[in-house]
């Protein structure tokens, strides 16, 4: 209890008194959690269901990870998008650089996101991302990303007790 008060002060201090370590050590280098590992805004992830590279977008503001995802067959299909909860599915992935590939798989939710377009629901099923060689197996949500620079979206979920983001690094990754 007194070390963290003694590190929310020795913060409100810093921040108070815009001093950057000068008086207070510590004030800028110390990590809140030295036990994450740092990623940049972007990243290369490896998808290895589908042994795919993906040049991503790490989004502290999406709270799941999307991939874009092509060709969706379930089967037999039901209305409501909950009653294929645990049903069969076959989907294309294709990354930045157009490579596909055909994966089949379960589905394990479907999920109602809110995004510019309004509240869709969309089928989740469980990717392994790889990292720097950590593995780390998520509820990935589909979505055609087409349109979109990046063709995988890395969420909080990913990055929820493992990783921070650093924005400065990986500013010169492009997509390729």
């Amino acid at each position: 209890m007194k070390n963290r008060f003694t590190t929310r002060l020795r913060v409100t201090l810093c921040l108070f008194f815009g001093l950057s370590g000068l008086i207070f050590s510590g004030c800028a280098t110390t990590s809140p959690t030295p036990d994450k590992m740092t990623v940049g805004a972007t990243e290369i992830i490896h998808v290895v269901e589908a042994d795919l590279d993906f040049l991503t977008r790490i989004d502290t503001g999406a709270r799941t990870t999307s991939i874009h995802a092509l060709d969706i067959k379930i089967e037999n299909p039901a209305v409501k998008k909950k009653d294929n909860i645990g049903k069969k599915i076959s989907l294309t992935l294709i990354n930045g650089k157009g490579e596909r590939k055909r994966l089949q798989t379960t589905i394990v939710d479907a999920l109602q996101v809110r995004n510019a377009q309004g509240v869709e629901t969309r089928y989740m099923i469980p990717l392994t991302l790889r990292w720097r060689g950590i593995d780390k197996t998520i509820k990935v949500n589909l979505r055609d990303r087409s349109a979109m620079t990046y063709k995988l979206l890395i969420g909080r979920d990913w990055l929820s007790k493992d990783f921070i983001v650093d924005v400065d690094i990986n500013k010169n990754l492009k997509k390729r």
